[in-house]
């Protein structure tokens, strides 16, 4: 994935791309993984979603998203939080 990319299309359950706008992206080096923070691009929402980014056999990018009620999630959110308070862009 272009770390610097603004925005992903991502499909729903249905298979149809749905456009999210990143909001950050990092890796976690303990967990092996690349990740994003993003949220749906034309929606007016106060949600962001976790995504897992992963390669397919193509070498194109598929995104998974986090549960909320495991480790990695637990991890991820935690990385985020920290980088954010970092960049000054949320206040605790």
């Amino acid at each position: 994935m272009d770390k610097e990319a603004k925005y992903v299309y991502i499909p729903d359950q249905e298979g149809n791309d749905v456009k999210f706008e990143v909001i950050i992206y990092f890796e976690i080096e303990k967990l092996k993984g690349q990740y994003i923070i993003a949220t749906p691009a034309f929606e007016e929402t106060d949600e962001a979603y976790a995504f897992k980014i992963f390669k397919d056999e193509d070498g194109s990018d598929i995104f998974i998203a986090l549960e909320d009620d495991d480790e990695e999630f637990e991890m991820v959110l935690e990385t985020y939080e920290t980088l954010m308070n970092e960049d000054g862009l949320i206040e605790e």
